[in-house]
């Protein structure tokens, strides 16, 4: 069962009820993984992938997978997304907009949760969520404005990232020093 929401002319949610989907991941290459730490507390697990072995940004689709390693309130990851969009200069009329359709389609975090995001060709994205101790994966909703995903995953791919060396773990640049 689906439940489509408008929220603005240029994108919309749909979440998805049903259990298990095909893994945005299938058809993807890992580039990178790192791990996301303030002081000495870990966040969450990161890993980026990309359609080929070849690092090229401007090829899609894309992927970012977290796997959380703490309890995270949703309204805190809504918070840190707005911070790291203005830390990096995101200025973006649907900006607003799109931080209320995350509250909407976002969970709780628990310890060990996972969140995938995919982004498309054409720039539609999609959520994915699979809770701890769960082998499926789900469908958590579509954003269909085309600027959103490159600006999402921005937060962790653009050379203004506030946590520059997590980038370069991302990207696979890492082990090149």
């Amino acid at each position: 069962m689906k439940i489509s929401v408008f929220v603005w002319l240029t994108a919309v949610v749909t979440t998805s009820l049903s259990a298990e989907v095909p893994s945005p991941l299938r058809d993807l290459y890992k580039h990178g993984q790192g791990t996301m730490q303030v002081y000495f507390w870990k966040l969450y697990d990161a890993e980026f992938y990309l359609p080929s072995k070849t690092l090229d940004l401007t090829d899609y689709p894309q992927a970012l997978k977290i796997t959380y390693l703490r309890d995270i309130k949703k309204k805190d990851l809504i918070e840190a997304t707005k911070e790291q969009w203005q830390h990096i200069g995101l200025t973006h009329d649907n900006q607003n907009n799109w931080l209320q359709l995350l509250d909407e389609i976002w969970p709780e975090i628990t310890k060990n949760d996972t969140l995938v995001i995919r982004v498309e060709n054409d720039g539609a994205s999609q959520f994915f969520y699979q809770k701890v101790g769960s082998s499926n994966l789900v469908l958590l909703g579509d954003v269909d404005d085309s600027d959103f995903g490159e600006n999402f995953l921005a937060i962790w791919l653009s050379p203004k990232t506030s946590r520059p060396d997590l980038r370069e773990q991302l990207l696979g640049l890492a082990n090149l020093k």
